[in-house]
């Protein structure tokens, strides 16, 4: 059998004490279901997905103990590797420790928004957050000058954690989430990152199809939605 020559995009959640189930599971799940070809016998896998974290295992949403495959540690020595960065929500007073303390967790996505790949010919590289994991996104100071949106509850404060993590340069915009609008592709920052978030907890499925799009192509991320059952509610605004 031949080997497929389709690049497989590598991609790392990142996970934390307190993180929403459904914000990092949402977006493995519909990952995981984006394939190159359609055979049930022989699926080619678009996405290639990895569990990061501080500690060997983590508690999510206080009821789900999670393993993950690699440290923040270990994953930062193949920084260079991953094009993908998904990171979750959770309770903001959770996430505003994270950021105001500036986390490993904080500095890796830093590291990794902030990282000009050596490869000069390798594809823009795409940070996804959902819900509130926005504001552990723009703690970092990466995401300055460009469009973010997160859970409904959360845009003020998302707002002065923008405006906090420039130091008076030019902080990002936050719109409210919509039927018309669940995710936002804010732009690209100044690393050659591309930044998408998406509102509330489901609104990550519907992003993670976007991001699957942009990557591999409609059919893919259309086939993904309706593998699932999932009736995808893409961004018209």
């Amino acid at each position: 059998m031949a080997t497929s020559t389709k690049k497989v995009y590598q991609v790392a959640v990142v996970l934390y004490n307190g993180a929403d189930v459904l914000d990092f599971a949402g977006p493995v799940e519909m990952l995981t279901h984006i394939y190159y070809n359609r055979d049930p016998q022989s699926l080619e896998h678009a996405f290639n997905i990895r569990i990061i974290a501080e500690t060997p295992t983590v508690r999510a949403g206080n009821a789900l103990t999670v393993t993950a495959d690699m440290t923040l540690q270990e994953a930062s020595k193949q920084l260079d590797g991953f094009d993908i960065m998904v990171v979750p929500g959770g309770p903001p007073n959770i996430l505003m420790g994270l950021v105001e303390k500036d986390s490993p967790e904080v500095q890796w996505i830093r590291n990794f928004a902030t990282h000009a790949s050596t490869d000069s010919g390798k594809e823009e590289r795409v940070a996804l957050s959902v819900c509130t994991g926005a504001l552990l996104l723009a703690g970092t100071g990466a995401v300055g000058g460009l469009t973010l949106t997160t859970h409904h509850m959360s845009y003020d404060l998302l707002r002065q954690v923008c405006k906090k993590a420039v130091n008076g340069a030019e902080a990002a915009q936050v719109v409210e989430s919509n039927p018309q609008r669940r995710y936002v592709d804010g732009g690209i920052n100044q690393a050659g990152v591309r930044v998408i978030t998406a509102g509330g907890i489901t609104c990550g499925l519907d992003a993670s199809l976007y991001l699957a799009q942009l990557k591999v192509g409609d059919g893919p991320a259309e086939w993904a939605a309706k593998l699932t059952e999932h009736e995808w509610k893409k961004a018209t605004e």
